[in-house]
């Protein structure tokens, strides 16, 4: 039986075509490790500090979680927390604080001049550096079909408060804030009339390739074909889901009425298919690097299915013992069960040795401030999780005013990078020690 491609696609009427999940009947690189993954996810305006480190044991490994990351206590042993990295890099320059720090999370790189205005009236423009998620993607995204998914939740602003991947230079990748549009460019690249006039029939883009579903299916074993039956099923159950949201998503600047996916109520829901949608990306191997925001740094939006009606933005600046600002721990506690629900989500893929996509994707997470009521870039709050950085997990690793910058270089070099700097020079001394 000839042996089928690694990455195959079945192709239909229209030029719709499906990818398929790793099949043992695939030239799999048997012999080599499965590829590695990288995710960063961006939460805006720092965090509730007092509750967000773990307490400190009397070691690395016997750290004790807060009430904020009580849903990652399945995870425990999978997570990363550091401490102790400051984001100087961010401190002074051209823009506002959020811009700043949102410009450098994955850059290390300050802002140039330009006209976007921020919180506090003052302008800037795009960073100046390449973020490392697009250095990963060319290390470790070669030949997949899309290099790189820039994904938003309720991301609104399309200028540097609202950008968190960098190409280079000013070039900005903006994020994709519509799951039908993610689904679209990953599962259904076709002929654009022909997939539209699919969709209006209400026919899942499926049904343009069930004939060479079958004959594809008679040349597999007993196993490869309920292992493809099962991720049929879960594409075309999300993209019902997706197919589901009310019309309307360009996310070029539209009326509210038309921009549902921007919708608040609507964050939980597109939250959960965006993952989705990542964890199938991944299991298909059509990426290996993805940046999702979590909204903008300006944020003057709430979180009404929390019980949060006013701006988080504003929440944000209270004082620490404001009643008020102790609303942003069931932001803070949200947003942990969404980092929970990805592990949760790679961790149910097996590979085909042994492991699952959890083993083999390093999960990123930080912000742009650490502290909103005074806009600090210090004891910045980052978390790791995942296995595809080679480090002992299940720690929590304090670090005495390191850069966070070095921790951009660690990660490339987790990679197979041979990184001895990234970002501005000024503000990088090379890869953090005691990962």
């Amino acid at each position: 039986m000839r042996r089928l491609s690694r990455r195959m696609v079945l192709k239909g009427a229209g030029g719709v075509t499906v990818t398929l999940p790793l099949l043992s009947a695939f030239d799999a690189r048997a012999d080599g490790p499965p590829p590695k993954r990288f995710i960063a996810s961006y939460v805006p305006n720092g965090v509730f500090t007092p509750e967000w480190f773990p307490t400190a044991g009397a070691n690395e490994t016997t750290f004790t979680l807060k009430q904020i990351h009580q849903p990652l206590a399945p995870y425990r042993d999978r997570c990363l927390f550091v401490q102790g990295l400051d984001m100087n890099v961010a401190i002074q320059g051209t823009g506002e604080m959020h811009q700043r720090g949102l410009g450098a999370l994955l850059t290390g790189a300050k802002l140039n001049s330009g006209t976007f205005i921020g919180n506090d009236g003052s302008s800037a423009g795009w960073a100046k550096g390449k973020s490392i998620d697009q250095e990963l993607a060319l290390m470790i995204g070669q030949g997949t079909a899309v290099g790189s998914l820039q994904l938003g939740v309720n991301c609104h602003e399309r200028d540097v408060s609202g950008v968190l991947s960098y190409g280079g230079d000013a070039q900005p990748l903006l994020p994709q804030n519509d799951p039908r549009i993610t689904f679209r460019n990953l599962f259904a690249n076709a002929n654009q009339p022909m997939l539209d006039e699919t969709q209006k029939r209400r026919k899942s883009v499926l049904d343009a390739v069930l004939d060479q579903l079958a004959v594809v299916k008679r040349r597999m074993g007993t196993v490869d074909q309920q292992r493809l039956d099962a991720h049929f099923t879960k594409v075309r159950a999300l993209e019902l889901r997706v197919t589901a949201l009310p019309p309307g998503s360009c996310p070029a600047p539209m009326p509210p009425g038309e921009l549902d996916p921007l919708i608040e109520a609507k964050m939980p829901e597109v939250a959960k298919l965006q993952l989705d949608l990542v964890t199938l990306a991944f299991q298909c191997d059509l990426t290996r690097v993805v940046t999702i925001m979590w909204s903008d740094a300006k944020n003057h939006r709430g979180m009404s299915f929390l019980g949060i009606n006013s701006s988080i933005h504003n929440i944000t600046h209270y004082g620490d013992t404001d009643p008020n600002r102790v609303k942003l721990i069931d932001r803070d506690r949200w947003q942990m069960q969404q980092f929970a629900y990805i592990l949760e989500s790679l961790k149910n893929v097996p590979q085909p040795n042994g492991t699952t996509l959890l083993d083999h994707t390093l999960v990123f997470q930080g912000s742009d401030v650490s502290r909103g009521n005074v806009h600090s870039h210090d004891d910045m709050p980052h978390l790791l999780a995942g296995g595809a950085g080679g480090w002992q997990m299940g720690r929590l690793v304090r670090f005495g005013q390191q850069q966070h910058n070095n921790l951009l270089v660690s990660i490339l070099r987790a990679f197979g990078g041979q990184h001895t700097t990234w970002g501005d020079p000024a503000f990088c001394t090379g890869a953090l020690r005691g990962l």
